[in-house]
């Protein structure tokens, strides 16, 4: 298992760039399943099938995506998008987490959610939610999966700006469903 999940990590670390990830190209339409879920707060979120290490077939790679993606969706809605505003709690957010990539996520929650603006902020309105996700399925079974995520939102109140999310999540997969146990995020003002 240790070496399945250095191999997937290893996988999350190549395919990391400088560029968009979700970049609309029709090579990138022609490589990709896409997907919506979600009645979230402003958009609902794309979900892309990304790379698949393994065997597995399309129609099981949708529907292992889009579980991932609703983990994904519920840390989105808890930390940034979801939840009445002005507020100052954000417990929620990472339910979705294991136990210790919820108390590291917690140590950083101004970044991981909008806890250090969310008393200054009367709406968040999300404008973009992508989440592209590979999957790893040594010999046909999931074992984990990388979330790339692309979240920009508006904020409004006495904080007004727009703000991208963007990284990645990685997620294993046990009996409990999907659990993000690490993540790369940043976060930062596209404009304001």
């Amino acid at each position: 298992m240790a070496l399945v999940l250095a191999l997937f990590m290893a996988l999350g670390l190549a395919g990391c760039s400088g560029e968009d990830d979700t970049a609309d190209t029709p090579e990138a339409d022609a490589t990709r399943s896409e997907s919506f879920v979600g009645e979230a707060p402003g958009i609902r979120t794309r979900v892309e099938v990304g790379e698949i290490v393994g065997r597995l077939p399309k129609r099981p790679a949708t529907a292992a995506a889009a579980e991932v993606a609703e983990v994904v969706d519920d840390w989105i809605d808890g930390a940034y998008v979801g939840g009445d505003y002005p507020r100052n709690s954000f417990g929620d957010a990472f339910a979705g987490f294991t136990d210790g990539a919820s108390r590291l996520a917690a140590d950083q929650s101004g970044l991981l959610s909008n806890a250090v603006v969310g008393e200054k902020v009367d709406t968040v309105t999300a404008t973009r939610r992508v989440v592209r996700v590979d999957l790893l399925a040594p010999k046909g079974k999931l074992a984990g999966a990388t979330a790339h995520v692309n979240l920009v939102f508006d904020l409004s109140g006495d904080v007004d700006r727009t703000d991208q999310v963007r990284g990645r999540l990685l997620l294993t997969h046990s009996r409990r469903g999907w659990q993000v146990f690490g993540f790369d995020i940043e976060r930062g003002e596209v404009k304001g």
